[in-house]
């Protein structure tokens, strides 16, 4: 980016803050009924439980089950609409705010950049929204956001549309490795701006998770056989890969400080291990290797979603903590796991949590829980029990 472009941004960024400030909250669109006429709905609501057996077992206490529960998804179609700043805020041209999405409950919306028609990009043809709130998290991307494209696409393909995927800012890069595995290249991924886009054709689905974090198993199993297809996976080979470790040594925070330590337990327990730095193997690379593997083992992060390329895989995730009663978001890389046809397992460091801070995974305390994982047969797979 140069640096006229980025002045530009800034200063473009200011004038909505400016201009926002001085007009009052825009009237909330919050049913789906509200948004459009023209709208279908993709995915009713839905929930789906598994039994946690094996943490059950592995820490000697009755777990409850873990369910996951997504509200009803509705597509819809808006015409000459705005959108605004890299998050997406959505209004319809005659003003009002689009809020249907579960992610935007919290947000105050007196907060909300508001559209400047004079100063807004024109867009002509069909465009896909897939930017909005924690747009620049992996995590939060492939769990969250490609499941909104995942419903739409029977829909898009009947109707004949292709259209351009409206993504963050900056996040084109490694967001467009994804997009073009679901059949859309870099010719039809198109950035959005600090300001305001006005769009002649806006296809919109808000995200699907109620409770929780995650949407309906068949959508992300719908995405990871189109990964794997794209990658020329195998379905059929043996799993002949060696046990990986996900690090997070380049990671900006959460940073396991004793994770050489640590990744040589694992070798001593399960010998040759793969580590991989993720931001250095190639996105098709990635999902081969991990396609291959019958463990994945690492620190809880945003690493943790690539379970999704695996077949049949057990994944050991390193959280700290001291309750396995409590929730975050292991839990749910857990449970993403069980949807793909994968397993996982949560083990705790017995110290709390640091916010976002680096944090310690006593080396003994470890060993110890690893000898456990492996004298109780934890370390294989097994078919999530469903509840």
């Amino acid at each position: 980016m140069s640096r006229g472009s980025t002045w530009s941004q800034i200063a473009e960024r200011v004038i909505h803050d400016a201009w926002s400030g001085l007009r009052t909250t825009p009237k909330l669109l919050e049913t789906p009924m509200a948004v459009s006429a023209e709208h279908r709905v993709l995915v009713e609501h839905g929930e789906y439980g598994t039994l946690l057996d094996d943490e059950s077992k592995f820490h000697s206490v009755d777990l409850p089950p873990s369910f996951t529960r997504w509200g009803g998804c509705t597509w819809h179609v808006l015409r000459n609409a705005y959108v605004v700043g890299d998050q997406g805020h959505l209004f319809k041209q005659s003003g009002e705010c689009v809020r249907i999405c579960p992610s935007l409950r919290r947000l105050d919306p007196g907060k909300i950049r508001r559209p400047m028609s004079l100063l807004a990009q024109r867009v002509s043809g069909p465009v896909f929204h897939l930017t909005g709130r924690d747009h620049e998290n992996h995590g939060h991307f492939v769990m969250q956001h490609l499941p909104r494209l995942m419903a739409a696409r029977a829909v898009l393909e009947q109707q004949g549309i292709k259209p351009l995927i409206l993504v963050a800012t900056g996040h084109e890069a490694w967001q467009g490795r994804y997009l073009a595995a679901l059949g859309f290249g870099a010719d039809h991924v198109l950035p959005c701006r600090k300001g305001t886009m006005s769009i002649e054709e806006l296809h919109y689905v808000p995200m699907l998770w109620n409770e929780g974090a995650l949407g309906p198993p068949h959508l992300y199993q719908q995405m990871q056989k189109c990964l794997r297809e794209y990658a020329g996976v195998d379905e059929s080979a043996p799993l002949t890969g060696r046990p990986i470790f996900v690090s997070r040594e380049d990671a900006p925070t959460r940073r396991l400080t004793n994770e050489q330590e640590i990744i040589e337990i694992c070798r001593r327990q399960f010998g040759e291990i793969d580590v991989m730095h993720l931001p250095k193997v190639p996105f098709m690379e990635q999902i081969r290797r991990f396609a291959a593997s019958p463990l994945i083992i690492g620190p809880q992060g945003q690493g943790m979603t690539n379970i999704g390329f695996c077949r049949r895989a057990r994944m050991l995730i390193l959280e700290a903590g001291q309750s396995p009663f409590d929730r975050g978001w292991a839990c749910d890389y857990r449970d993403f796991g069980h949807m793909t046809g994968n397993s996982a397992l949560r083990l705790l460091s017995g110290l709390p949590w640091p916010n976002d801070g680096d944090w310690l995974f006593p080396a003994a305390e470890f060993e110890q829980q690893l000898q456990r994982v492996v004298s109780l047969g934890l370390h294989r797979h097994r078919e999530p029990v469903l509840k």
